[in-house]
């Protein structure tokens, strides 16, 4: 045998040993075996408030004549008005305010998207309702319409652009413990 034949047939034994036993770095596909400890599955731990005190929505001196936001909506400028706070029963601030008006133009209705997402922490039947209500002066009228509640997705609204619009946001239930809402409203006009 020469040199060459013996070469070979040497690199040829030593390509199917490599090939038989595996050779870690020539698959670039294989994955990296990670012989750490297998990963556990945590569990999901919901926020949990469990002194009452933290139950309590504290009290904002909002009020129909005093809203805590009071936005003009129009299509060039502000579109929506998007507000987050707390409400709770029994004790604590029970209901909010926010304010909106329209462009007052040639057509005095104007449809509206009313929508509340909702986290209750306390009694689950308690949740927060949007009452919606037109402000002329010092009179105010409830807008027709079904019951705007938490995480119900959008409401649609007709409300008269030529009166002040007004949401009230407000607990809704007896609740049997003290109960905590918090929520945030979207109201979008265009």
């Amino acid at each position: 045998m020469t040199k060459h034949t013996l070469n070979a047939i040497s690199l040829t034994f030593l390509a199917m040993v490599a090939a038989a036993c595996g050779d870690a770095g020539m698959d670039p596909f294989e994955e990296d075996l990670n012989f750490e400890e297998p990963p556990v599955d945590e569990p999901i731990v919901e926020d949990v408030i469990e002194d009452e005190e933290e139950l309590i929505a504290p009290f904002d001196n909002d009020s129909a004549a005093n809203p805590a936001v009071d936005e003009f909506l129009s299509i060039t400028g502000t579109r929506e008005v998007a507000y987050t706070d707390q409400i709770s029963a029994e004790d604590g601030d029970n209901e909010d305010f926010v304010q909106f008006e329209l462009p007052n133009n040639s057509n005095p209705n104007q449809r509206i998207e009313v929508a509340i997402d909702c986290d209750v922490y306390g009694d689950q039947d308690v949740f927060a309702r949007v009452e919606l209500l037109n402000v002329d002066g010092n009179d105010a009228t409830r807008i027709n319409g079904p019951p705007i509640d938490c995480n119900e997705g959008v409401s649609f609204v007709t409300v008269q652009n030529d009166q002040v619009q007004l949401a009230r946001i407000h607990v809704q239930g007896v609740p049997q413990e003290q109960t905590l809402v918090e929520y945030t409203i979207l109201v979008t006009a265009f």
